[in-house]
Formats: structure tokens, sequence, C-alpha cells
């Protein structure tokens, strides 16, 4: 109970923080403009499109970078520490206060894939056939360059149509893109939490480009520590399949790493317990 308390204390605190709904604001808006394109094909074609925009989306190389370097904004505050850091934390104790801050990182993930849902969704509002099919406008997408005389840029993969059914695969994007998202959020806490430093958010932006570093002629076996890259279902069709990288592989990655960082951002907590342990020790010689 302590540690849901903590947690809805640093969400209410979003209304002070103007920063969190500017960058949810710009991730929203850049996903919109993404699939206007998508939509003026529609039109032209008098066509409805089914709402599984964001399986192609997350697939995207460049899409995927400016979501994550997003997600990596939101948590670079981490560890969330103001002015009421000692007070809150003498109430609520080190263990309460850690597990806070891993939901708040949660319940941030759980909020920004909300958004992200949306945006997909909603540049189609009116113009949207409910269906689990993939329909007209992704299979002529995906199968053809129709697409290009109304600049569509987005990348539909064929693959993915032919393995997976269209409610199937949004349901396991969803879930692989929050775990990333998640992974990244717990990552930049216990960075800068153990070094007091911005070491964390170096290394979630590290995670934010490693899909872009790999799949520009790096070691495919790569792919395999890049979480932005396990998000993408097409993934599991290329070079990376030959290493055992595959939808079975990426559950086990993420529910490892979120366990894992989880465990660890909460012992992050005892870091001064412990550098005041190992001190005295130096002190005293021994």
């Amino acid at each position: 109970m302590k540690a849901s308390k903590v947690s809805s204390y640093h969400m209410r605190m979003l209304r002070e923080n103007i920063r969190i709904p500017f960058i949810l604001m710009i991730a929203v808006l850049y996903v919109m403009e993404s699939l206007s394109a998508v939509l003026t094909f529609s039109r032209s074609v008098d066509m409805d499109v089914t709402p599984f925009a964001f399986v192609f989306l997350i697939n995207n190389d460049r899409i995927q970078f400016v979501i994550a370097a997003c997600a990596v904004i939101l948590f670079c505050n981490a560890p969330f520490e103001d002015e009421s850091y000692q007070y809150v934390i003498s109430r609520a104790g080190k263990l309460s206060w850690g597990l806070g801050q891993v939901l708040y990182i949660l319940k941030m993930s759980m909020l920004y894939m909300a958004c992200l849902t949306a945006a997909a969704m909603i540049p189609f509002l009116g113009h949207i056939t409910w269906s689990n099919k993939w329909g007209k406008i992704w299979g002529t997408l995906g199968k053809t360059n129709a697409g290009a005389e109304f600049g569509v840029e987005l990348s539909v993969s064929q693959n993915i149509m032919r393995q997976y059914e269209p409610v199937d695969a949004l349901i396991l994007s969803i879930l692989l893109e929050f775990s990333c998202i998640l992974c990244i959020g717990l990552l930049i806490y216990f960075g800068n939490k153990m070094t007091a430093r911005s070491a964390g958010t170096f290394a979630g932006a590290l995670m934010a480009v490693l899909d872009i570093c790999v799949s520009n002629d790096w070691m495919d076996w790569a792919y395999g520590f890049s979480p932005v890259s396990l998000a993408q279902l097409e993934l599991f069709n290329g070079y990376a399949s030959k290493w055992g990288i595959n939808l079975a592989y990426a559950g086990k990655f993420f529910l490892t790493a979120i366990v894992s960082l989880s465990a660890l951002c909460v012992a992050a907590n005892y870091r001064e317990k412990a550098i005041n342990r190992i001190s005295r020790r130096r002190i005293h010689g021994t």
C-alpha cells in the first residue's frame, strides 16, 4: 500500500511537470503525422482502414527510434527525487519507496503506450472498418507500390500479414512495445540512481539507437540485446532468426530483463547504506 501511494504521489506531480505532457504530445503528433499519407490514400481510393496501423508503425526503424527517444526523455529525470524525497522516504521506508518507483515507471509506460495506441487510430476516425482482417488498404500497401504516389513511406510487411492474424499481431505488438519502454525506464532509473549521475539516461539513449546501428551492418546477433529491435515482429523473419532470435526469445528476454531490473531498482535505494558501511570499514582499517 505504501508503494502504491508513492507511485500515486509521482503521478499527481505530472500536473506540475510540463515536460512529460509535452513529450507525450510530441510523440502522439509524430505518430499521427506518420499516418497522414495512409489516410490520404484511403480517402483517394474510397476505402476504410482496419485499426492495425500500430503493428506497422513499430516495425519502422525511424519511427521506433523516435518512440524510444521520447521514452528516454520521459524518464531522464530519474530517480524522481525532489525536495520532498527525505520526508517521503522516512515515512515509507526504502523498500516501499523503491517498489513505488518501479510502479511509477510501470504506470508511465502504460500511459505512454495508451497514447501511442490511440494516436495510431485517431487519424482514421470516421474511416475505420472494424474487422479481424487486414483489409484492402494494408493489403494493397503491402503487395504493391500504389502508396508511393501518395507519399506513403510506411513499410507494410507482407510477412507479418501472412504469419499473424490482425488482432494477434496488434496485441503482440502492444505487449512487446510496452515491455521495451518499461525496460528503458527501469534501466535509466537504475543507472541514474546507482551513479548519482546521468549514466542511466546515457544507457537508455544507447538502447534507443542500438536498433539503427545493428540494422546498418552491425553483427546480427546484437539484435538479441536490443529491446527496440525485439519489439518488432518483422525482426523474427529476417537474419536474426538464424541466431535463435524469435518471438519466444523476445518474451523470455523481456521477462528476465523486467524482473531483474525491477529488483535492481529496488536494491539501488540501499546504495547510500552500502556506501556508508564500506566507508566506515575503510576508516577503521577493516
